[in-house]
C-alpha cells in the first residue's frame, strides 16, 4: 500500500484514477483479492451489488465509515479501555468500531444505531462473530432515546449528530447516561458560517441519508460547557478524514478485482467514488470540517425531565 502522506498529496488524482479505470478508461493493476461474489453466468441477470458490501471493501468487515479498526482502535486510545468498562457507541453502524473495541480491550460496548437495516446487519455480524454479548447493536430514534442514568464509562460516536435536529436534547442523553467523570469521544461535522452558501455544501447534504442540521464549532462548544461537560480537546481532523477516505480506496484497488466484476457492478462503484469525491471537495471548499471532540462528565447534571420530549 502506498505511504499515506503520497496518498493525502495524489487524493484528487487516485480517485480520478479509480473512476476512470471502473469506467473502463484505464487498465486496473493486478489485484490481490479477489471479491466475494457470486460467480455470475452469461445472459443471467445480474443482482444489484450491496452498498454496504462496496463500504466493507473499503474500511473492513462492519465498518461503512471512513476509518478502519486500527483507526478506531487509535482514536479511542484516550479511554484507556479495560474489560471492567461500559462503553456505548451512540452511531454503530454495522458493528465494526463495538467488535474491535471489544476484541482489543475486553469492554462490553453497546451499540446504538438510527438506520434499522444497519442495526439488524450488525446484531447478525455480531452474533456469527461471537460477540453478541459484548458488542450487541439495536436500533434507536437519536431524537427521541434514553439512557439508563450513569450506565457508561464512555461514549464514542462518530457522526453521530451532524444529522440529529435537536442536538442539545441529544447531548443531554448522553451525559445523563454517562458516570461522574465519564469520558465522551465524538467526531462530527461542524459548519463554517461564512461559507455556508457555498455550492458545494448543498451538493453534500443531498448526499447525506437524513438532512444535516450542522452546529459551529462554537455552538458544540458551548452547548457541552452548558451542560456540564469538561471540554478537553477541540480538534480539526478534516485532513485525517480525507486521508481515511483515500486509504480506503487505495484499499479497495488493491483487494479487490474490478475487471472481473459485471458492468453493473462496476457502475455503481463508480457511484461511490464519486459520493466521497464530492465529500472531499466540500471538505476542501472550507463549508464544511470535520471536528473530534473529547470531554468528560462533571458532577453538574441537567435534570431528567430535560430530556422529555417538549420540554
Amino acid at each position: 500500500m502506498a505511504d499515506s502522506t503520497e496518498l493525502a498529496a495524489a487524493r484528487p488524482s487516485l480517485l480520478a484514477r479509480i473512476i476512470a479505470r471502473l469506467r473502463g478508461e484505464g487498465e486496473a493493476q493486478p489485484p490481490a483479492v479477489e471479491p466475494q461474489l457470486h460467480p455470475h453466468v452469461a445472459g443471467t441477470p445480474v443482482a444489484p451489488l450491496d452498498p454496504l458490501v462496496v463500504r466493507q471493501w473499503l474500511w473492513g468487515p462492519g465498518f461503512h465509515l471512513p476509518g478502519n479498526a486500527e483507526y478506531v482502535l487509535k482514536l479511542v486510545k484516550p479511554f484507556a479501555a479495560n474489560p471492567a468498562m461500559s462503553m456505548l457507541d451512540v452511531a454503530a453502524g454495522l458493528g465494526g468500531p463495538a467488535r474491535a473495541i471489544a476484541e482489543a480491550f475486553g469492554t462490553y460496548v453497546t451499540g446504538l444505531e438510527r438506520d434499522a437495516e444497519l442495526a439488524r446487519r450488525g446484531m447478525e455480524m455480531s452474533i456469527v462473530a461471537g460477540k453478541q454479548r459484548h458488542a450487541p447493536i439495536s436500533v434507536i430514534d437519536p431524537e427521541t432515546f434514553e439512557l439508563r442514568t450513569s450506565a457508561f464509562d464512555c461514549v464514542i460516536g462518530r457522526g453521530a449528530t451532524y444529522m440529529v435536529q435537536d442536538k442539545e436534547r441529544f447531548m443531554r442523553v448522553l451525559i445523563l447516561g454517562l458516570k461522574q467523570r465519564g469520558q465522551l469521544l465524538l467526531t462530527d461535522y461542524v459548519i463554517e458560517p461564512k461559507l455556508a452558501q457555498r455550492p458545494e455544501l448543498a451538493m453534500w447534504a443531498a448526499l447525506q441519508p437524513h438532512p444535516p442540521s450542522l452546529w459551529t464549532l462554537q455552538q458544540y462548544t458551548d452547548c457541552f460547557k452548558s451542560l456540564g461537560f469538561d471540554v478537553r480537546i477541540t480538534e480539526d481532523i478534516t485532513h485525517d478524514l480525507k486521508l481515511q477516505i483515500v486509504l480506503g480506496w487505495d484499499n479497495l484497488v488493491q483487494t479487490v478485482d474490478i475487471k472481473a466484476l459485471p458492468k453493473s457492478h462496476k457502475l455503481q462503484i463508480v457511484g461511490e467514488a464519486e459520493r466521497w469525491v464530492k465529500t472531499i471537495v466540500t471538505l476542501d471548499s472550507g463549508a464544511v470540517k470535520a471536528y473530534r471532540f473529547y470531554a468528560l462528565a462533571g458532577s453538574a447534571r441537567p435534570p431528567l425531565s430535560s430530556i422529555k420530549k417538549g420540554n
